[in-house]
């Protein structure tokens, strides 16, 4: 599958900051239900957690309500240093029931793990979360028995997030090509549309159509429709730059987001990926996002150049001025 090519990563790169947020949130929430319900110790007895707590429940909100398009680094940092709370809070827990309580957050790292990052990633983190439940609560001298149940209860959390994170990536891809469908490339498009507002960071689309399609499944069968198909997403997957978003549009069409991309570099761009297909013909039209403009209105102006691609001879690149 080609994850860096598709919109689930794009999607998953606007919630990380708030998923991120919400987690700590709920873990600071964990901690003040331990210190302060009834039968709890108090803030005098556990100042370590009466000062985790609080700060904890802050900066999920502040990520809640501030924290989209984190950098990636800043995602892994947070899960890194997330672990490492819960297992000072458990090590400094008052008595063994409390820290059996608060391993339970270390189910919160599994769920960011396999929902933020890829699979081998994840699993990574999972590990350190289990290593690290386990080394804790046998140190607070917890029975075996209960130390191995936290640990699976953690990797069941996050092995069962993984399944869904993956069903869910699949609404989003082309079963055929492995590309982004129409649903993941318009998903991708809105987030554009909307850093452009907030940013004014320019972008560009292009719509690619293969020339004659309905003659080569005609006459060759639908074997060999497919087989240009994919032609056109392995030969352009690795050409495309970080952040792009490639995907099949329905049928014959390809459309692709270029960030960060004006319209003339688009279009050369686009002149090169015609190169390096030419087993395929190809007709493609592009459009330069313009302030203010929504997204249905730049895949048209794309859609037109497209048009007049085919007008004019096919084979070509047309730029919407």
């Amino acid at each position: 599958m080609r994850w860096s090519r598709r919109a689930p990563e794009v999607a998953t790169a606007r919630v990380a900051g708030p998923v991120i947020g919400l987690l700590y949130a709920l873990g600071g929430l964990a901690v003040l239900a331990v210190v302060w319900l009834p039968g709890g110790p108090g803030h005098r007895e556990s100042p370590l957690l009466t000062a985790i707590g609080p700060t904890a429940v802050l900066v999920g909100l502040g990520l809640v309500a501030w924290g989209r398009a984190l950098p990636r680094w800043v995602l892994h940092l947070a899960v890194v240093l997330g672990t490492g709370l819960i297992t000072a809070v458990v090590a400094r827990a008052p008595d063994t029931a409390d820290a059996l309580a608060l391993a339970g957050v270390y189910s919160f790292v599994a769920v960011a793990a396999f929902f933020l990052f890829a699979p081998s990633v994840a699993l990574g983190y999972l590990l350190l979360a289990m290593t690290a439940c386990v080394v804790v609560l046998a140190a607070r001298g917890l029975p075996p028995g209960s130390v191995v149940a936290v640990a699976l209860v953690t990797a069941t959390i996050g092995l069962v997030v993984a399944l869904l994170v993956r069903q869910a990536s699949w609404a989003s891809v082309d079963a055929l090509t492995g590309l982004a469908n129409r649903r993941g490339f318009d998903d991708a498009l809105d987030e554009a549309v909307r850093v452009a507002v907030r940013s004014g960071e320019e972008f560009s689309v292009a719509l690619a159509d293969v020339d004659d399609f309905k003659t080569v499944n005609d006459e060759q069968g639908h074997a060999a429709g497919d087989e240009l198909l994919c032609t056109v997403a392995d030969s352009w997957g690795p050409l495309l730059p970080r952040g792009a978003v490639l995907a099949r549009h329905g049928g014959d069409e390809f459309a692709l987001l270029l960030p960060a991309c004006s319209g003339p570099d688009a279009l050369r761009f686009v002149e090169r990926l015609r190169a390096a297909s030419t087993r395929v013909p190809l007709s493609v039209g592009v459009a330069e996002h313009r302030a203010g403009e929504q997204a249905s209105h730049v895949m048209r102006r794309a859609d037109a150049a497209l048009y007049r691609a085919k007008e004019a001879g096919r084979g070509r690149s047309e730029l919407d001025r």
